[in-house]
């Protein structure tokens, strides 16, 4: 994978996900090697880009579905080039040779026809039908298109109903990595498209401070650090916060953002105050109307509303990193 350099200006976030092995996707047939490459996929990003937090986060603000749902699309496209574009040609009359209709469990899991029947069944396609009949008369290429588009569309829903599912409103949101972050940027996750990064990254201005935050890549939040002083390994909901010991208090966004008597404080000269100055303007909820975790939203650029306002964003993308403390020497 070869994105962009990390000190290069993000503008529509332009990470280029440029990858060898996506063409190649349709033709894995093992479950175990489309994982190998997922998780070569997360380290070369991560490693492009310096942000080394969790791999769900980075992928979702960044824009970038797994591997198993882009291959999804792929496999659907392949069919429909196969079977409605290109019918007269002969990889279609080998194609429709070769693969006869037969019921999805009758088929061989190793079998190409197989992995393609399973993602139309997954995108819920039928493999009989036309999905662009008001379309037919379109030229080729612009019908590849639109169904492009449209399975992107899908895959954007199959991965956030994925992403949503690992944290459920009626849970707490402090009990892992994952399902923190997910409660967090819920609202992020309702972009249509989530192929493209989240808003706070579609500017001119350099936003790996903010994205290493949301992505738990720092020691400004407590339960972000996996390792305590003693080189073990520390769960998130056992990350303390180090200014209210001997009170074992979780150290987590909600906690460090706005609860902490030492660490609170520090964003609201200037960061509070112009966000109440703005959401009067523009006629919003006030503040205090918003829960707790609505404001510790509205701290990491999450909340929808927010949007209206870029001005504020863009500065506060780059301010809010530096009034969280490091993590003091214990």
């Amino acid at each position: 994978m070869f994105p962009t350099h990390p000190n290069t200006k993000f503008g529509s976030m332009e990470i280029c996900c440029t990858t060898s092995f996506p063409p190649n996707l349709r033709y894995i047939q093992s479950t175990t090697d489309v994982t190998k490459r997922q998780t070569s996929l997360n380290i070369s990003l991560a490693r492009a880009l310096h942000v080394y937090g969790d791999h769900t986060a980075l992928l979702a603000d960044t824009g970038v579905p797994p591997l198993h749902l882009i291959q999804y699309t792929h496999l659907a496209q392949f069919h429909f080039r196969l079977t409605k574009m290109h019918s007269d040609t002969l990889p279609a009359t080998l194609f429709k040779t070769l693969n006869k209709p037969l019921a999805l469990n009758n088929l061989h899991p190793s079998t190409l026809d197989y992995h393609i029947r399973n993602s139309l069944h997954q995108l819920h396609i039928s493999p009989l039908l036309d999905p662009l009949p008001h379309m037919i008369t379109l030229a080729q290429k612009c019908r590849e298109r639109v169904y492009h588009n449209i399975l992107n569309t899908t895959i954007s829903t199959l991965w956030r109903m994925e992403l949503l599912n690992l944290a459920p409103l009626h849970l707490p949101h402090n009990n892992c990595r994952k399902a923190s972050y997910i409660h967090i940027v819920r609202d992020n996750l309702q972009r249509r498209d989530l192929f493209k990064p989240a808003q706070y990254l579609r500017s001119h201005l350099d936003q790996l401070p903010l994205l290493r935050l949301r992505t738990q890549a720092t020691s400004y939040i407590p339960s972000h650090l996996h390792l305590a002083n003693n080189q073990t390994y520390t769960p998130y909901d056992q990350g303390y916060c180090p200014f209210c010991l001997p009170l074992q208090i979780v150290g987590n966004e909600l906690h460090t953002l706005l609860h902490c008597p030492h660490s609170s404080p520090l964003s609201h000269p200037v960061a509070i105050l112009s966000l109440t100055c703005t959401l009067r303007r523009y006629d919003l909820c006030s503040w205090s109307s918003h829960t707790p975790l609505q404001q510790t939203s509205t701290h990491l650029l999450t909340s929808i509303s927010l949007f209206q306002t870029p001005t504020l964003n863009l500065s506060r993308a780059r301010t809010i990193p530096h009034f969280l403390p490091c993590q003091p020497p214990l």
